[in-house]
């Protein structure tokens, strides 16, 4: 499933970058092995940034007549599609090596992006973005886990309930690449070979087809532009597309309420 897979590797690049990947509070280095969670706990993502999902489509053209393509054929008019998106809203809910992971953002192509995470027994943290300056609001759980085991207690008190402030290449900034994953999700290749077309049918009030391989489904919009609405993996979990084209609002956290992520980890 190339779509997950390229969405898991930002998520293990990323925790990488938080310190999360392979590392634990035990002090456990960066070559032990990360543990997988056969059954892993719900991971929460916080209130302030809903997982329901409602479809908004693209309204230009009537779209239609996918069902009658092959699914290769109907991926390369949704990659056609996606070029041209400047904006999505992508929710996953993904089994990775580290447990499960939650996720709702939305990010348009010019750097915007508003959203949450969560990973099941690790905590979750809100984010904010706009162009190259990143803003990152840890939980105190999600805290223990991107900074060293000995300090918790003296960071946890810096930070409070403040914002980190970082930007997009440095440090807890690698989580912008969540903002970029989610167009390129939709302007690239979703999946590899074959697959079985049916419908179309109904897909949380959208006209969509199905395109079916084992294991997979990819649900493909067929009204308006054909962009791609979810990925489902057995294996891996699945993601839902939604709000295409939708200006994403992000306001910068108060000033008093922001801390350099650099000055608070080296204090």
């Amino acid at each position: 499933m190339r779509t997950n897979r390229l969405l898991a590797a930002t998520v293990l690049s990323v925790l990488g970058v938080a310190g999360l990947t392979a590392c634990d509070s035990d002090g456990g280095g960066k070559n032990d092995a990360a543990p997988a969670a056969s059954t892993p706990a719900a991971a929460t993502v916080p209130a302030s940034a809903s997982a329901s999902v409602s479809v908004s489509v693209s309204p230009s053209g009537a779209g239609g007549g996918l069902e009658g393509l092959t699914a290769a054929e109907i991926e390369k008019k949704s990659q056609a599609a996606g070029r041209k998106l400047t904006s999505v809203k992508f929710t996953a809910d993904l089994k990775i090596p580290e447990g499960r992971m939650k996720a709702v953002f939305s990010s348009d192509d010019s750097g915007n992006c508003v959203g949450t995470m969560a990973i099941a027994g690790k905590g979750s943290a809100e984010f904010r973005r706009i162009a190259d300056k990143v803003w990152l609001k840890p939980d105190a759980e999600f805290i223990d886990k991107v900074v060293d085991s000995g300090r918790k207690d003296d960071y946890t008190a810096v930070v409070g309930d403040k914002w980190l402030a970082t930007g997009k290449g440095e440090d807890i900034g690698g989580f912008a690449q969540f903002c970029d994953t989610a167009l390129e999700l939709q302007r690239g290749k979703a999946f590899e070979g074959a697959g079985t077309v049916s419908g179309p049918e109904q897909l949380d009030g959208v006209k969509a087809v199905l395109v079916r391989r084992p294991g997979e489904e990819y649900a493909f919009a067929d009204e308006g532009e054909p962009h791609l609405l979810s990925a489902k993996s057995d294996s891996q979990g699945d993601m839902r597309f939604s709000d295409f084209d939708v200006p994403v609002k992000v306001v910068a956290p108060p000033a008093g309420q922001v801390i350099d992520f650099g000055a608070a980890r080296d204090s």
